[in-house]
């Protein structure tokens, strides 16, 4: 099923890319501005895409074979570096990295360490934030 968690994750991923976009086109000048209007990053298609991406995680680690679960878990990696949108969003896409905890202690000690390398590149210590950090020394045990 490894393709199918990457095609449905991408799926996800493009309704939540679509679902912020429809919020910044509706956006006035002050919402969210001393809790005035309604802020784009209270909107529930955030949470909709934080259980979607933790229900296909959860499948993922409940599956027999880890073959593709390296490839799932790098390109929940990659969506929040590859993210042009507001930083409200960015920001979720961060925070859902963190449904990759279990799947990564499924993993071979090569591929964590691949992974390892791969983040810390693409996330340096100084614009890591703490889940972050908790993924980080999740690829280091080996």
């Amino acid at each position: 099923m490894e393709n199918g968690w990457i095609a449905q994750l991408n799926r996800v991923l493009k309704e939540y890319q679509d679902e912020v976009q429809k919020l910044q086109k509706g956006k006035r000048m002050f919402d969210g501005v001393m809790g005035l209007g309604n802020h784009p990053g209270n909107a529930p298609c955030h949470e909709i895409m934080d259980r979607q991406v933790e229900a296909l995680c959860g499948q993922a680690t409940d599956a027999v074979e880890t073959e593709g679960i390296s490839e799932l878990i790098l390109r929940i990696f990659q969506a929040q570096g590859e993210w042009q949108g507001p930083e409200y969003a960015r920001l979720m896409l961060a925070a859902i990295q963190r449904h990759t905890l279990p799947l990564i202690s499924r993993l071979p000690a090569e591929e964590k360490e691949m992974l390892r390398r791969w983040y810390e590149q693409a996330y340096p210590r100084r614009k890591r934030l703490p889940v972050q950090d908790q993924i980080l020394a999740a690829l280091k045990q080996a």
